[in-house]
């Protein structure tokens, strides 16, 4: 890997005199892609800079989670970064050839701030700046939704970007076509009945809310998803399921994840009364509570999707990565969230 990563740089950079690769390590956690950190040391006209990066690899066929393209990724980063003033990372290249470095990858800046995020919160080590960091997620989601989506999306590759389908032309015909795809990916994720999932795709399309402008969306807003630093947000992270789509997926999954991750993001946003108070003063999108919840059983949808197809991959023994069968775990544990969501009658404490 050293070498075919020095390579691949040096021809990116051609005007470099040297090029080391220094402290290579896997970063840990995501599923969806294989990740590493490194620094280069990039010596140009006799001067030298260190250069503190990151490269990002989809795994093999057979292990890919959530199907996404480097080149879109790297897309998405320059646009948010030249067109809001949203901090994320600077994507310096993209490998297409799977050639170079065995799949598709791309090199992108490895931003300052840390990501324990579970410091911020239940009185944590760096609670005192648990406000300010929620604070500013609040102001650069609702950037991100306000954005011209032609200008972040020129060419409309995220209209669907995993090409299952789905329909940008109106709210409605996005919803739908969305619908679509999830009934049509429990079906063919048939590897167990899973009723209370299928009660949630066919339950959130009978009760669909307003209807909203669409906009480009993150596509995995999470606590996970942000580094920060001295009470600042210093980066928001993972733009690979970002999309056109309805801007109050993003809050609902943040407000999901919020609740199982036992962080507290929602709550700790105080200006105009909160977290969706301050989004609204901000957006004009007068976003409700409960719509907020509906797509919290959106939100999990679309990740379902991937995760059961994963799963039935597995099952099937297409191949013996272990960690798709983990990966019913939070398909389990969620199972549970989703019936409370749904009304389902729950069993009372000692039965």
């Amino acid at each position: 890997m050293h070498v075919q990563l020095t390579d691949f740089l040096r021809a990116q950079w051609p005007d470099a005199e040297e090029i080391m690769i220094e402290e290579f390590a896997v970063l840990a956690g995501g599923y969806s892609q294989e990740t590493y950190r490194f620094d280069a040391r990039v010596r140009r006209s006799g001067r030298e800079e260190r250069l503190p990066l990151i490269l990002r690899k989809n795994p093999p066929l057979e292990a890919d989670i959530l199907p996404t393209s480097r080149e879109q990724e790297h897309r998405i980063l320059c646009a948010v970064k030249q067109h809001t003033t949203i901090p994320v990372s600077t994507s310096y290249c993209v490998a297409h050839d799977p050639a170079i470095l065995g799949t598709p990858a791309m090199v992108i800046e490895r931003v300052r701030g840390s990501g324990q995020v579970s410091d911020l919160f239940n009185g944590g080590p760096a609670a005192t700046q648990a406000e300010n960091v929620a604070t500013q997620l609040c102001e650069k989601i609702a950037e991100l939704h306000l954005a011209d989506p032609k200008k972040i999306d020129p060419d409309g590759a995220l209209a669907d970007p995993r090409g299952v389908g789905i329909d940008v032309s109106s709210w409605d015909r996005y919803m739908e076509s969305t619908f679509d795809y999830y009934i049509r990916g429990y079906d063919e994720s048939d590897f167990s009945p899973l009723p209370n999932v299928l009660d949630t795709y066919l339950a959130i399309r009978r009760n669909k809310p307003r209807p909203l402008q669409l906009s480009v969306v993150h596509g995995d807003f999470n606590p996970a998803n942000f580094l920060y630093e001295d009470g600042n947000l210093t980066a928001l992270i993972d733009w690979e399921n970002c999309h056109i789509g309805d801007p109050r997926e993003d809050l609902g999954w943040m407000k999901h994840m919020d609740l199982l991750s036992n962080t507290n993001v929602f709550g700790s946003v105080k200006e105009n009364g909160g977290f969706l108070g301050h989004y609204n003063k901000i957006t004009g999108f007068n976003v409700t509570e409960e719509e907020v919840e509906y797509f919290r059983l959106f939100g999990a949808a679309n990740i379902a999707i991937p995760v059961l197809g994963a799963v039935k991959k597995r099952v099937d023994r297409k191949h013996t990565e272990l960690l798709h069968l983990y990966l019913m775990q939070p398909i389990l544990v969620s199972a549970f969230a989703w019936a409370q969501m749904l009304g389902y009658p729950m069993p009372a404490g000692g039965e």
